[in-house]
């Protein structure tokens, strides 16, 4: 025995400085009305091949996903995630989609015993004496698990109306409860018998659809927000009533550039319709898709995922963006009727006989004082996100950020970060020309006539104050204010060039 080493000699090991703030995917999410898609909850796949699988190459789902992973774009970058939220247009029922591949009915008939803890509604109870021993397919298996469900009347409508049922192409036991509504469902292993649920594919890797009431795209779109805000444009695979679509880019709008609302449109008359409804609002675009096997309203949000903002010069113009995609307008009339109205369209040109398709013109609801040019806005995005990413990690890392001058210069530090990758990648424009208006508000915000000289120059001008506030309940506290101004960086669309022969 010896006395302890750390009576003398106490050291405690630790990383420092190690907590991070996640950024987000700039990733499509797709609103679905498919089931398999739990409500309130989000789905995110990695490849095509996990749409597949999940949804079936047949679904809405899938189609879309193969123009969104299949764009490359001109940093021969390629978007590489996905998600779903789920869009409850009517009252569904509880329902269980269960794992591909249940196991062979070899395994299944010499059980007796089976049992499976079944939650549907509000009433949960263990499911027992299961015999498939006489059951000679696998529906007759669905059918035997239906029967020993069905006789719980205690469990009310929700048990005594329900369907198991066999579904032979992906070899899986599918559940649905007997009544619709607002409903949980869930399955664990009972007390007692022989657990059947990992053999029914109803454990990990099955789909547990809660019933639920319908609701309207605008409450589904806040849910989804809240479930997880992790991505960067989104669209709903149904189509929407007027009033439905300028309610959810009303809320989209109210949540200050942080997501994209892409809509396509098949009427050309429904340009002038839309531009009256939604100029107003930021953050909302519409496309012009009148082929119903094609989505060029999903060509932004391919673009926008395919944009590596750790790399340089990686922002890219949303305009003269090519695609697997057939021209809806050719003409004159038909270009300048949509771009009255801020419509976006797959267009086509000719020169020396060669047609030549691309995207236009990448445009976007709003006000003089939001970004309407969809480079400009989702590189503001970005900005954004990695801003507050790398704050909130400072404030994480550090014991404190002192309310003095000290911490204002480690919020600098990171800011300036930040900033350092903003001009690598392109989000910030260097040597831009500014009009005299610009210049006269530069100086307006920051005090400081010659400002516009920095931005011209360096891009940007960046500035923190430290001061209190008071609280509703009267405390003081204290907050950093930081104000940065920066030269957006404009696409250009159109050339135009004299030539003079002497």
């Amino acid at each position: 025995m010896a006395i302890s080493f750390k009576r003398y000699i106490d050291i405690t090991s630790g990383v420092g400085g190690g907590a991070g703030v996640r950024v987000r995917d700039l990733i499509l999410r797709l609103f679905t009305t498919n089931e398999k898609v739990p409500a309130a909850t989000v789905v995110e796949m990695d490849t095509l091949t996990d749409v597949a699988s999940y949804f079936g190459t047949a679904s809405a789902e899938y189609l879309r996903a193969v123009f969104y992973f299949g764009f490359i774009s001109k940093n021969i970058t390629a978007a590489r995630k996905i998600s779903f939220s789920r869009w409850a247009n009517a009252q569904t029922s509880a329902k269980i989609f269960g794992k591909t591949g249940a196991a062979p009915l070899a395994s299944l008939t010499p059980i007796t015993t089976g049992s499976f803890k079944l939650t549907l509604g509000a009433y949960t109870q263990d499911v027992t004496g299961i015999d498939l021993s006489g059951a000679a397919s696998m529906a007759a298996v669905a059918t035997a698990i239906d029967a020993k469900i069905s006789a719980v009347v205690a469990g009310g409508a929700a048990w005594t109306g329900v369907a198991v049922t066999y579904d032979a192409p992906s070899n899986s036991f599918n559940l649905t409860s007997g009544a619709a509504g607002v409903g949980a469902v869930n399955v664990q292993a009972a007390a007692t018998g022989v657990p059947l649920a990992s053999l029914l594919g109803w454990g990990v890797g099955a789909v547990f659809s809660p019933g639920v009431e319908d609701e309207e795209p605008v409450d589904s779109f806040i849910d989804s927000v809240e479930a997880s805000n992790n991505f960067g444009t989104f669209a709903f695979i149904p189509t929407l009533t007027q009033d439905q679509i300028t309610a959810v880019a009303a809320q989209n709008d109210s949540y200050n550039v942080m997501f994209h609302y892409t809509i396509g449109f098949d009427v050309d008359t429904e340009a002038a319709t839309l531009y009256a409804a939604l100029a107003g609002y930021s953050g909302v675009s519409w496309t012009y898709a009148p082929i119903a096997t094609e989505y060029p309203e999903l060509l932004p949000a391919a673009i926008l995922a395919a944009t590596d903002y750790a790399k340089r010069n990686s922002t890219q113009n949303y305009m003269f963006q090519q695609a697997t995609l057939s021209p809806s307008v050719s003409t004159n009339n038909g270009a300048d009727v949509f771009d009255d109205n801020r419509a976006n369209y797959y267009g086509r040109t000719q020169t020396a006989g060669q047609f030549i398709d691309f995207y236009q013109r990448g445009v976007m609801g709003g006000l003089a004082t939001d970004p309407v040019d969809m480079n400009v806005y989702a590189n503001e995005m970005w900005l954004k996100d990695a801003a507050g990413a790398q704050l909130m990690s400072l404030l994480l890392s550090l014991a404190k950020v002192s309310a003095n001058t000290q911490g204002r210069a480690q919020l600098l530090a990171v800011l300036q970060s930040v900033i350092e990758t903003a001009l690598f990648n392109g989000t910030i424009s260097l040597g831009k020309p500014l009009t005299i208006i610009q210049k006269l508000y530069i100086g307006n915000m920051t005090g400081d006539d010659n400002a516009w000289q920095q931005v011209f120059r360096l891009g940007y001008w960046l500035d923190i104050q430290v001061s209190s506030y008071v609280t509703t309940d009267g405390r003081t506290e204290w907050k950093a204010t930081y104000i940065l101004i920066y030269s957006k960086d404009d696409a250009i669309r159109k050339v135009e060039g004299s030539h003079v022969l002497i």
